[in-house]
Parts: C-alpha cells; sequence; structure tokens
C-alpha cells in the first residue's frame, strides 16, 4: 500500500514525486515505469542537450493556456531553475531565454532527478506497464496487485513511443470516465505534395517566416530556421505550426527573406544585372538564398536559373522577388507520432482543477504533464509544462494546505 504511486516515471511524474516527498517525508511514493530505468525521454530532449524552460514564457507559447496558467506562474520558468538548483543542477540561459544544464547534457539533468529520487526513498517500481487502475473503497488498486490511497498519471501521450510513451494513459484515463480529446502529432516533421523538394534536402534557410492557410484563413504562423528534406519540411518553425498543420493540413507560404520585403529584393536583382549584364540568375541569386533554394525560386517563376540578367526584364524580376517572399509548398501530412516530440491534444482539461491537477470526476486522481490536453512551442516551454503541472500534483496530493 503506498499513499501516492506515479504512473510514468518522465519528467512530470519524477517532478511529482519530488514534489510529494518534500511536501511530506513520512508518504510512501513509488514511481511505476514501464521502461527499465526511470527518466529514459528527457535524455532526447533539446537534441541531448535538455532545453529545461524558456524565460520568455507567455500565452501565446501554449494551447489551452487559460488551465495551464496556474502551474505556470505557481512554478514559474524562475522557480523551475531554483527546483534544479536544489536538486544539485547548476543551470545558464542563452540570449533567447532558454535554459539549460551547465554541463550541455540532459544525462546531467536525469543523474540530478534519479540522485534526489533516491535520497528522499522513493520507490522506482521500473518494467512494469499499467494496464489497469480501478478505485475500491477508497483505495486504487493497480494492475490488481498495486494499490495506493492516490493516483498521479504522468505517462505522457503517444508521441516518440520507442522513449516510453505509447498512450496507454489515455486508455487508463476513458475507463475511470474521462474524456480524450482528438490527438495528433505536435512539433513535428510536415510531409508536402511538391515534388521538387527532393532537390533541396539537407538545405537549411536560417531565417524564414511560415504562414500556414486552411483555405483563405491565416491558421497559424512562426518564425525561424527551415530545413528541407525528400519528403517535405523541418526545423524550428516547421515544428511550431506543426501542432496546428497535423490537424488542419493546409498551404505554408514561406518568406525566404522577411527582413527584405519585395522592392529590396527587386532593387538588389535590377542593380545586380546592371553590374553583371552576362551573370546567370542562379549565380546572381546565390547573394540571397542558399545555392539551390535559389534555382528552386527561380525553376517556379518559369524562368530557367541558366538565364543572364541582360536577358531578364523588370517584370521577370518581380516574378522572382514574389516567389522568394511566398515559396509555397502543399502540406500533405506529418512524419506521424514515432518522430513527433509532443502530443496535441489528451485528457479533456475541463475535468480537472488546474489549481491542484485532480481530477474533478475521481477524487484522489491527478494528472500531470503530456497526458493533459495542453501543448507548448519549441522552446523548452513542454518540459516547462511538465516539471511545473508534476511538481503542482505532486504537492497537491501529498495534502498541500494553501492556509
Amino acid at each position: 500500500m503506498y499513499d501516492i504511486a506515479i504512473v510514468g516515471a518522465g519528467a512530470s511524474g519524477l517532478a511529482a514525486a519530488i514534489s510529494a516527498k518534500r511536501e511530506n517525508s513520512s508518504l510512501k511514493v513509488a514511481l511505476i515505469e514501464a521502461l527499465p530505468r526511470v527518466g529514459k525521454k528527457i535524455l532526447a530532449t533539446g537534441n541531448g542537450r535538455c532545453n529545461l524552460t524558456n524565460y520568455n514564457l507567455k500565452k501565446g507559447c501554449y494551447s489551452n493556456y487559460s488551465f495551464a496558467s496556474f502551474a505556470l506562474n505557481e512554478f514559474s520558468p524562475r522557480k523551475i531553475t531554483e527546483f534544479f538548483e536544489s536538486i544539485g543542477l547548476m543551470c545558464f540561459s542563452d540570449a533567447e531565454g532558454r535554459v539549460y544544464p551547465m554541463s550541455n547534457a540532459a544525462s546531467s539533468v536525469l543523474d540530478c532527478l534519479r540522485l534526489e529520487i533516491r535520497r528522499l526513498n522513493i520507490d522506482a517500481v521500473t518494467e512494469t506497464a499499467v494496464t489497469d487502475i480501478k478505485k475500491k473503497d477508497g483505495v486504487f488498486i493497480i494492475n490488481s496487485d498495486i494499490k495506493a490511497k492516490k493516483v498521479i498519471i504522468s505517462g505522457g501521450g503517444k508521441s516518440s513511443p520507442s522513449q516510453g510513451s505509447n498512450g496507454s494513459c489515455f486508455a487508463i484515463l476513458k475507463q475511470l470516465g474521462h474524456r480524450i480529446t482528438e490527438l495528433y502529432p505536435g512539433l513535428v516533421q510536415l510531409t508536402v505534395k511538391e515534388n521538387f523538394v527532393k532537390s533541396l534536402k539537407g538545405v537549411r534557410v536560417k531565417s524564414a517566416r511560415l504562414e500556414l492557410y486552411v483555405g483563405s484563413q491565416l491558421a497559424d504562423s512562426s518564425e525561424g530556421e527551415i530545413l528541407f528534406t525528400d519528403y517535405g519540411i523541418s526545423g524550428i518553425a516547421v515544428m511550431d505550426i506543426s501542432r496546428t498543420a497535423s490537424r488542419l493540413g493546409g498551404i505554408c507560404m514561406i518568406d525566404l527573406l522577411p527582413k527584405l520585403d519585395n522592392d529590396d529584393i527587386a532593387k538588389f536583382l535590377i542593380d545586380s544585372g546592371k553590374r553583371n549584364p552576362n551573370a546567370q540568375i542562379q549565380e546572381i541569386l546565390v547573394g540571397l538564398l542558399p545555392s539551390a533554394v535559389g534555382k528552386a525560386v527561380v525553376r517556379r517563376t518559369g524562368i530557367s536559373p541558366d538565364s543572364v540578367m541582360a536577358g531578364l526584364s523588370k517584370k521577370d524580376f518581380g516574378k522572382i522577388s514574389y516567389q522568394i517572399k511566398n515559396f509555397s509548398l502543399t502540406v500533405t501530412g506529418t512524419k506521424g507520432f514515432a518522430n513527433a516530440q509532443i502530443t496535441v491534444g489528451g485528457a479533456d482539461v475541463k475535468q480537472f482543477n488546474r489549481e491542484t491537477m485532480e481530477s474533478l470526476k475521481v477524487s484522489g486522481l491527478y494528472c500531470a504533464g503530456e497526458v493533459l490536453d495542453v501543448d507548448g512551442v519549441c522552446g523548452g516551454y513542454n518540459l516547462q509544462w511538465a516539471w511545473a503541472s508534476g511538481l503542482l500534483a505532486g504537492r497537491n496530493a501529498a495534502g498541500f494546505s494553501a492556509e
């Protein structure tokens, strides 16, 4: 019999366990994890560096912000940094507000969390996949043989199943009477209709603006790096609109040079043509764009990349300028949950108390992290939600009183 059993030992589960035990050290707390070790998914975050949180947190960074805001304010990015310092992890922030461990290694984050779990005498029940939770006579029965007075479900969504989250917690929550919204892969690469992107495989545009249109309506937008692939597009800017594109599809309109307007680009081309009348247009464009992208831009206007500047008109330069500012790709789908960093959708937040993370349908049942219908953009925001919601759930499950 445990006082608190935590299903899923990822970021939110580990935070919940530590928070609960710190709130009341006499409690018997267990982490139940399907994998052989706790916290595996943490090692893959931030390209192995673990982007812990972001100091530039704001409303637009999250879905269902009105629900998430209590936890995000109660455990702000600064408090998350202090939490990690309290378990022996030194951190630093970069110019964009992203917070990393001083070691620049995600393994340091996990090691410090594991050491704190051990120090607090929290049981880690590994290689135990939870398939069933029932509540009988005020006690939760997990897999027929583990009993707990309270349960925190923090088993993640369906993204990156190889890292341990396969969506199994959604079925358990359904059994317990909770509604699960539609689920989509988020922070994921997009596939596109246009085959010519194969010729751009591996090419990066460091600073671009993306606008996703569904019909004539602007559905989402972002700015940042784009990576062209043989199937479509990736990169931070793409990841940020993927949460919308995975649900709605649409046309992705890319501004390859957002710092310049059409007139700036057209003037550059006209002036270059005067200086180098015998140069090919593809040679001139290398001063603006990666070579392969410049060629693709010109081809989409119907002009040959081999055309010399002297043979091009002001109208031709206008076409090229327009294509640079409106490089459209038709979204056909995503690379799926196997390649997604997060799950869009989850347990309906209307059925939970935002100030405690406790279910409004089953007393003593709490949720934290990705299993709830809250998701954020790239840049440490999803881990911030995991830590904050986990700390809040653990604290309240342990009997925290604000009085």
